[in-house]
Order: structure tokens, then sequence, then C-alpha cells
């Protein structure tokens, strides 16, 4: 089974019915199990009603595609994600120092992909059209705001720059260091470009953050 919680939807309305509500899930879960271990192109309605055991056209009651359920299952997975970071990012008390919470927050992410094999794929699917994503899209905002704000009042003894401008290009290396680790075949790859991408924010953040 997956270990993937999920909250509301993202893409559509959630339903009202505990009923529905479960059906939903069970749709999210079995498609996640199935990419855990199989192939994306691979993968059908037919699939995962088999794997849920339910009838196909209870998919498309709530799914109008498969685009459509594979692009809800990338969402709750980067929101899940993104709350973790969040996380981190707040709590000074485990992490006193930025370079305390980018190690830890770099981890997170790596470690989510590796225990998520499921999203891997769907990154990977989605990743060259992050623009047309317009959840996931606020989701950095909030992301680069909450640093912005955060920097802007001298967090982490911040100095010498714009705070917008540094946020936002803080976010957009990770994302795309991000896409280069999930584009890795597996764990032991994956890791040097989550040691380099690590490397490359801590130089950044060097100039404008110091140790308080």
């Amino acid at each position: 089974m997956s270990a993937l919680s999920f909250g509301p939807l993202r893409s559509r309305d959630t339903p009202q019915q505990e009923r529905a509500i479960r059906r939903v899930h069970d749709i999210l879960r079995a498609t996640a199990d199935y990419l855990a271990t199989d192939k994306l192109q691979d993968l059908s309605t037919t699939v995962i009603a088999k794997r849920a055991g339910i009838p196909v056209s209870s998919i498309y009651r709530y799914f109008p595609s498969l685009d459509d359920l594979l692009r809800e299952l990338y969402l709750q997975s980067a929101t899940e994600l993104r709350e973790a970071l969040f996380t981190i990012f707040a709590d000074e008390q485990t992490y006193p120092g930025w370079r305390d919470r980018l190690g830890a927050v770099l981890t997170t992410q790596r470690k989510y992909i590796a225990r998520h094999p499921y999203y891997r794929p769907l990154l990977m699917r989605f990743m060259a059209n992050r623009e047309t994503i317009a959840v996931e899209d606020d989701d950095h905002d909030e992301l680069v705001v909450f640093l912005q704000a955060r920097w802007a009042q001298g967090g982490d003894g911040f100095h010498g720059g714009d705070p917008a401008v540094v946020a936002n290009t803080t976010v957009q290396v990770a994302l795309a260091m991000e896409d280069l680790i999930a584009a890795q075949p597996d764990r032991d790859t994956s890791r040097p470009y989550s040691a380099e991408l690590f490397t490359v924010l801590e130089g950044y953040l060097a100039h404008y953050l110091a140790d308080v």
C-alpha cells in the first residue's frame, strides 16, 4: 500500500460524501501503487480499476481523463513534500542556522523522491509543464513569499540584496535541481546531484545570509 496520505483534492472539488472520498482515495492509491513498480506508459484506467476493485466508470466519475487523475496524484504528492519543507523552514529550534535548514530541506526532498517511487515518473511527466499547473505554482509562490518576508525582516542575517529576488531565485534553482534529481534512475545516482544542489545554494545564499 502507498504511504501517501491524501488531503483535499487540489485539481477539482473534493466530494462531500465520505463514501465518495474513500473511493477517490482508493483510485489515487491504486495508481500510486502501480507506478511504484510498473511503467507509466503501461498505465490505463482499466488497470487502475482492477487494482482498486471498482468499475472503470467510477474513475471517470471523479477524473474525466487519465491525465486528470495523474495530475491530482502529482499535486497530492507535491503538496505533502512542500508541507514537510515548510515545517523545516519554520523549525529554528531543531535547525538553528540557515545551513542546517538548507541541508535538512534537501535531504528531505531527496528521501521523499526515493521513498515514494510513484512520485518520480509523475514529476518527470509534469515538470516540463509546471507553468500549466496553477495550483502548484501557488504553492511555490507561497514559499517565495515566506522566504521573502523572513529575509526582509533580517532573518538569517539577510543583507546586501533584494529579498524578493533572492527568494525567487532560490526556489527556482531548487525546483530545477529537483527535476534533475528525479530524472536519475535510483537513489545512489541521485545522491550526488542532491549534494551538488546543496553546494550551489549554499554558495549562492552565503552572499546574502549570515551565521547568526
